[in-house]
Formats: C-alpha cells, sequence, structure tokens
C-alpha cells in the first residue's frame, strides 16, 4: 500500500472514529428527548482535521432544520468528547447538516417515475 493509500485508510478510520463518538455522545450525555431520534448518517472530516461535518438525518423531516440548529447549539459537547476520546492534537470545529440524500432520491425517483408515464 502506497503512502497515500495509507493516509487515506487512517483519514477513514479517524472519520469512523469521530462518528462512533458522536453516537455515544449522543446517546449517553445529550438530555434533550427530541435529540434522541438523531440519526447521524455521515460525516466528513477535512483534510487538516479542523472541521468534522455531520449529516443528520431525522424521522420528521418537517422538523429536521430545528434539530440541525438545535445540534449547532449543543455542538461543544461533541467537540469536547471528541477532544476527550480521540488521539487527535485539536479537536475539530463540528458543524451539523441536514443529510439531503433521502430527498434528493425521492427527487430522482418522482422524476423517473414521470418519464416512464
Amino acid at each position: 500500500m502506497s503512502s497515500s493509500g495509507k493516509s487515506k485508510y487512517k483519514h477513514l478510520q479517524t472519520e469512523s472514529l469521530m462518528l462512533n463518538i458522536l453516537n455515544n455522545t449522543l446517546k449517553y450525555e445529550i438530555i434533550d428527548e427530541k435529540l434522541k431520534n438523531v440519526s447521524f448518517t455521515y460525516v466528513r472530516l477535512s483534510g487538516d482535521n479542523s472541521f468534522l461535518d455531520v449529516y443528520v438525518d431525522y424521522w420528521d423531516r418537517s422538523k429536521i432544520n430545528n434539530i440541525v440548529n438545535n445540534l449547532n447549539a449543543a455542538k461543544g459537547v461533541f467537540r469536547t468528547a471528541i477532544a476527550n476520546k480521540s488521539n487527535l492534537y485539536r479537536a475539530p470545529q463540528v458543524v451539523f447538516h441536514k443529510d439531503e440524500t433521502i430527498d434528493n432520491n425521492l427527487k430522482i425517483e418522482s422524476l423517473l417515475s414521470k418519464i416512464n408515464k
């Protein structure tokens, strides 16, 4: 494996660790019951490990923007957990985003069904 391959693998491992830490923090440290039904679908860590974009899904799509705002208000709890539970030199800034994958898939399905009619 080349050094670039090892670097990419390590980056993916770090992202996986971040997702695990975030899920455990949500499960065991967040008190707000509305946030207990949140699902972190995936994360993207910047190349320099300074920013962690976290993509969020929620069963009630009409409330997802409010949920993302609440998570962003509590992002310090998540950053502290990452700092305490990872071996990174500096914990990344955590930013929560609405995962639009499902919405995009529904739009594509709708367009395809219109084309097939």
